[in-house]
């Protein structure tokens, strides 16, 4: 078994699936991949299953819930019980996401001994391409926004691709983590910083998606910023905790 576990959440992906998955196997040909399917039913569960048969260190999880969070925390979980894993990196299927420094964000981890690594779109050496105006607006400023309230560094606490390592997930209260979509993203973040980990960004370049139907929703976003605005009212920032300061 692998010390490194790729969780890739599925929906109705049957277009990009294999590629991305043969992506990940490029760049970290040692990993054990796990496919979160979130009862797809355009044939993306029986590629799943396909993949898997073809590749040992492929397994597939088949769900009826739905939900983006839920399917990472599931993996979150997986990977702490399984007692051999050091790293979870975090992947959508959708193939916007080039992961082709998938690799160098693992070895960032592994070497810096980081607890998070953010493949980012908005530092210096990233490319975004093809997004659309209002959307490309919309991720700026909403990354600015929660910036700004919960007191990061962090650039792009909404990207999909990373790398967690295991010992500080152990350390996260993760059955009291509600939050869905982008809020999950920008959680996750507020968490690790408040637990002490140590984080940060690399370049990645990202291309809109040309095949099969984004997941976004406008009220992901809306939720998002409403979660932050709460966050930041209530004093929450993504800094280490103080001493007997409670969990929020």
């Amino acid at each position: 078994m692998s010390d490194i576990l790729v969780v890739m959440p599925t929906l109705n992906e049957v277009d990009n699936l294999a590629r991305t998955v043969g992506r990940v196997r490029q760049q970290i040909p040692h990993a054990d991949v796990l496919i979160i399917d979130d009862a797809s039913s355009d044939g993306t569960s029986q590629l799943a299953d396909k993949l898997a048969a073809d590749d040992a260190s492929v397994s597939v999880v088949h769900r009826q819930e739905r939900g983006f969070a839920s399917a990472i925390l599931h993996a979150f979980r997986h990977a702490i019980d399984a007692k051999t894993y050091k790293h979870v990196v975090t992947v959508d299927a959708d193939g916007s996401y080039d992961l082709g420094t998938l690799n160098d964000l693992l070895q960032a981890a592994q070497s810096e001994s980081l607890d998070l690594v953010i493949g980012s779109r908005w530092v210096p050496g990233a490319d975004v391409r093809n997004m659309a105006g209002r959307r490309r607006a919309s991720s700026w400023v909403g990354n600015l926004y929660s910036r700004s309230l919960l007191g990061t560094s962090v650039r792009d606490l909404t990207s999909a691709t990373r790398v967690y390592s295991v010992s500080i997930l152990r350390s996260l209260p993760l059955d009291r983590i509600r939050s869905e979509a982008y809020a999950f993203q920008i959680e996750m973040v507020t968490r690790v910083a408040q637990a002490g980990g140590r984080i940060a960004e690399l370049p990645i370049d990202y291309v809109e998606r040309s095949i099969g139907k984004s997941k976004m929703r406008m009220g992901d976003v809306l939720s998002a910023g409403a979660k932050v605005t709460r966050w930041g009212v209530r004093g929450v920032r993504a800094k280490p905790r103080e001493r007997g300061q409670s969990d929020r």
